[in-house]
């Protein structure tokens, strides 16, 4: 399939039907419910689906239901990616929704299935990056170089402030990561 010709609904059910698929093989059920929710969108081709969506706030846990849905995606992305024309039919289904959002897209990212246009260059110039290098560079200037803003430190305590950057760093980057997430 083209994605020049596939519109935002086919690459839906292509989403849905490779779900739906690995759903079958780990003998995990889904309900109806469940799998509208995975087409749902406020914003697109089709009419939003609000009484499904109510119906799944009533009936489901969100969180479970993304984990679910997350772990079936990665499996199925996972043998995919190994044939070179299903890993093709991923990445032309997925870059249909470069502008547009659905709540599948949710759990596609949650899998860590890459889609078009994300690159090397956009994880670069993330604020994530900026925030951890300015953690680097004030460990490093206090834990190796005090003298340059004048600090006098003992050795000990030095040492003692090495692992705490290291900690800050570990937790800027996973506060970026639940950022991201959501």
């Amino acid at each position: 399939m083209n994605s020049a010709t596939q519109t935002v609904e086919s690459a839906k059910q292509f989403l849905l039907s490779k779900l739906d698929e690995q759903a079958l093989r780990d003998g995990v059920s889904l309900s109806d419910i469940e799998r509208r929710m995975f087409l749902f969108s406020e914003v697109g081709n089709s009419p939003p689906d609000f009484e499904a969506a109510e119906q799944f706030d009533a009936e489901c846990d969100d969180t479970a239901y993304e984990k679910k849905i997350a772990k079936l995606l990665r499996r199925s992305y996972a043998r995919d990616k190994k044939a070179a024309d299903s890993r093709r039919s991923w990445k032309e289904a997925l870059s249909v929704f470069r502008d547009e959002g659905f709540y599948g897209l949710v759990m596609v990212d949650q899998a860590g299935i890459p889609r078009p246009g994300d690159s090397v260059w956009k994880a670069l110039f993330s604020p994530m990056l900026f925030a951890e290098l300015a953690v680097m560079a004030i460990g490093f200037i206090v834990v190796f170089r005090p003298d340059i803003v004048h600090l006098v430190l003992p050795d000990w305590l030095r040492l003692l402030l090495l692992p705490v950057f290291f900690y800050l760093m570990w937790l800027t980057g996973e506060v970026f990561k639940r950022q991201s997430m959501k």
